[in-house]
């Protein structure tokens, strides 16, 4: 089978081609983080690059998916604590970071990140997402529940919550695309946006490291995301395509056929809102009652739970790779038994 140039076999990771990254400030911050090789690999989707870095090595690989306007930088505590006893990637949607641009659909998110979790085979893997990410880990465990051994969700979107908002107007301006004759710069949002994601990179590097030297890589490495016109544009349209999409997202929910696979969800309620509080707490229950996975409410950090309490997450994420290998391997006793 094939997409978009990817060949399934047994040993299509071993042989994905590590792009030179001498000058690359990802795989810089993230090497010095790590105090180990990382490389950025990277495959081929109908003419346009997808790109990831990777590090370690395990039988079970970790994918980690950020959230919607958010670089996979925001990984780097997770992926630094992962990636002594794991293979571990964090790879760039289209458009951000180091992959190319390609025209912005749900439908196009959700094939790259398939295409990602069968680059990383053989055998499925444990997907970890943030936000939008992890409502598109479960859209990508829905289409192929095949290619996902277990599930970690932080602080996940719920399309039911943008639907029917406790808040409606907060929703405002990002709702509306970008003018595409107009560089993204000159947007009304873009100063907003940069802003915002200053900050983030500044905490990303506080809650990976005291190092002085790694946090200043690390923060250059996430204004990487964000030094042209595509990726700043990315930025300010993956919302409004998010809400846009919310229908087709419903309806594939309520035709989900969940897999037998260990689940975690974790959940922020610092600093959010008081109405919104109890609606996504629902939320997330009924996706745990779904899925007769795990829920932890995280009353000590916000919405970022992987750069504020990266410790948390990194227990999930060992514990459901734990399941998910016993998991495995039952199946493979039972197969050997048949």
């Amino acid at each position: 089978m094939t997409d978009g140039g990817l060949r399934r076999d047994s040993d299509q990771a071993e042989r994905l081609p590590t792009v030179d990254a001498t000058q690359d400030s990802a795989v810089v911050a993230f090497g010095a983080l790590l105090g180990a090789a990382v490389d950025r690999r990277e495959i081929d989707r109908g003419g346009r690059r997808l790109r990831w870095l990777e590090a370690g090595t395990g039988p079970v690989a970790i994918i980690f998916e950020a959230g919607a306007g958010s670089p996979s930088t925001t990984w780097a505590a997770c992926f630094a604590a992962m990636a002594t006893d794991h293979r571990v990637i964090a790879y760039d949607r289209a458009g951000c970071g180091a992959s190319d641009p390609a025209p912005l659909s749900l439908d196009a998110q959700l094939a790259d990140l398939i295409a990602i979790v069968e680059a990383a085979g053989p055998g499925p893997s444990v997907l970890v997402g943030h936000s939008w990410g992890g409502l598109l880990a479960q859209l990508a465990t829905w289409e192929r529940p095949d290619l996902v051994a277990g599930l970690v969700l932080v602080d996940p979107s719920h399309e039911a919550l943008w639907l029917d908002p406790p808040d409606p107007d907060a929703i405002g301006e990002w709702a509306t695309f970008s003018d595409p004759a107009v560089p993204a710069g000159d947007d009304p949002r873009s100063p907003e946006v940069l802003s915002s994601a200053a900050q983030l990179d500044q905490s990303v590097a506080r809650g990976a490291t005291a190092d002085p030297t790694i946090r200043s890589l690390l923060v250059e490495a996430g204004r990487s995301h964000r030094q042209t016109d595509d990726q700043l544009r990315v930025s300010i349209d993956e919302f409004p395509m998010i809400l846009s999409s919310l229908g087709k997202i419903s309806e594939r929910r309520d035709n989900a056929i969940w897999p037998s696979i260990p689940v975690a969800t974790l959940t922020a309620t610092k600093g959010r809102p008081s109405i919104y509080v109890a609606p996504v707490i629902a939320a997330q229950e009924a996706l745990i009652a779904a899925t007769a996975g795990t829920h932890v409410v995280v009353p000590d950090s916000g919405h970022y739970i992987h750069v504020e309490r990266p410790d948390l997450v990194a227990r999930q994420i060992r514990s459901v790779s734990r399941r998910a290998l016993a998991h495995r391997r039952r199946d493979s006793d039972a197969d050997d038994a048949g």
